[in-house]
């Protein structure tokens, strides 16, 4: 096996396309434009063997002091199905030889699969995950009654009620609009959002999508998505929250829902619920329940998104392969610092 570096879109995302069910936007040829484009260094990397891809790796390569750097890979790499039993070390082996000579540390995984975690091969350390582990994918082959019958009955009548103020939703990007829902939001909730630069980026490129709620031609909601492969993720929202009372979210979210379809997407993603504590089936027909800590962070938006049905799906999350374990050792000890300070 060898690794050989990756130019040509189309072959890199038909190959993604192919080879993921849930095909991850972040490992989609534009959504690496989009971090070149914000100064990241990155490398599309594919594991070869004769004439046939075996994996693919779009990394993030993220410096650290001492001159290191490590290697992340957001929702990947990606394995062909066909390899994942007999031939993963292989590849990981492959991989993780090209980027010692990097000079990374480590390498960041958020992988699909189990079995690498159980290789012996490599010391594995489970880091806190960096994007979501848990998630709800809605599947969009379905008849708009069956969608809005799988759904909690509350959520329906949000949905409902909300179509009957009069609100106008437009499909079109308008960063301004964005930005300054955005901060109302943030404000509200007391959060921190990325500069104004980060969803600038995001939005140049045509993979994304924005849905805005206007009342009285006021903006009230709005919210985003990147459509990849066969999926559509919902990305971030913003409101007005002096307005929740309109319930605009719950109507952007079905719009988003069709818009998936219309687009010729099969699944909606809702890209981020908190993790699993203890798994449960619901009797209402087609919806998961789904038990987590009420005190997480994404507690409020679990139990807006969960409303929406879906199956629940749960990955491993994010480890660390170790490259230098020495140097890797010193990382984690300085992290410790960091944190006390």
């Amino acid at each position: 096996m060898e690794i050989k570096q990756a130019q040509n879109q189309a072959s890199w995302d038909n190959w993604l396309k192919v080879n993921s069910q849930n095909t991850p936007f972040s490992q989609s040829f534009e959504w690496g434009e989009i971090l070149l484009s914000e100064g990241e260094e990155i490398e599309r990397l594919t594991v070869v063997e004769g004439e046939n891809v075996a994996a693919e790796a779009q990394v993030v390569y993220k410096p650290l002091p001492f001159g290191w750097q490590y290697a992340f890979c957001p929702k990947g790499m990606v394995v062909s199905e066909s390899r994942i039993e007999n031939q993963e070390s292989r590849i990981y082996e492959t991989l993780i030889n090209y980027l010692q000579n990097k000079k990374c540390i480590f390498f960041r995984v958020e992988p699909n699969h189990l079995s690498i975690i159980n290789d012996s091969k490599f010391l594995i350390h489970q880091s806190i995950d960096i994007n979501p582990r848990t998630t709800a994918i809605l599947n969009l082959q379905q008849t708009d009654e069956a969608l809005l019958d799988a759904m909690r009955k509350n959520t329906r009548y949000s949905i409902r009620f909300a179509g009957k103020q009069n609100l106008v939703v437009k499909e079109e990007k308008n960063l301004a609009v964005f930005w300054d829902l955005l901060q109302q939001t943030a404000k509200h909730d007391n959060f921190t959002t990325h500069v104004k630069k980060h969803y600038e980026a995001i939005f140049n490129f045509n993979s994304i999508y924005q849905l805005t709620a206007f009342k009285d031609d006021i903006a009230i909601a709005t919210a985003v998505f990147v459509g990849f492969g066969n999926t559509f993720t919902y990305l971030f929202a913003a409101s007005d929250y002096k307005r929740h009372q309109l319930l605009a979210p719950y109507l952007l979210q079905w719009e988003a829902i069709k818009l998936g379809q219309k687009l010729g997407y099969k699944y909606y993603d809702f890209f981020g619920i908190a993790p699993r504590m203890k798994g449960v089936k619901s009797k209402e027909k087609g919806i998961s329940e789904h038990e987590y800590d009420e005190r997480h962070s994404y507690a409020g938006i679990t139990r807006f998104k969960l409303g929406f049905g879906g199956e629940v799906k749960e990955f491993p999350g994010t480890f660390d392969v170790v490259i230098n374990k020495n140097k890797y050792l010193i990382y984690k000890f300085l992290r410790i610092i960091r944190r006390w300070f």
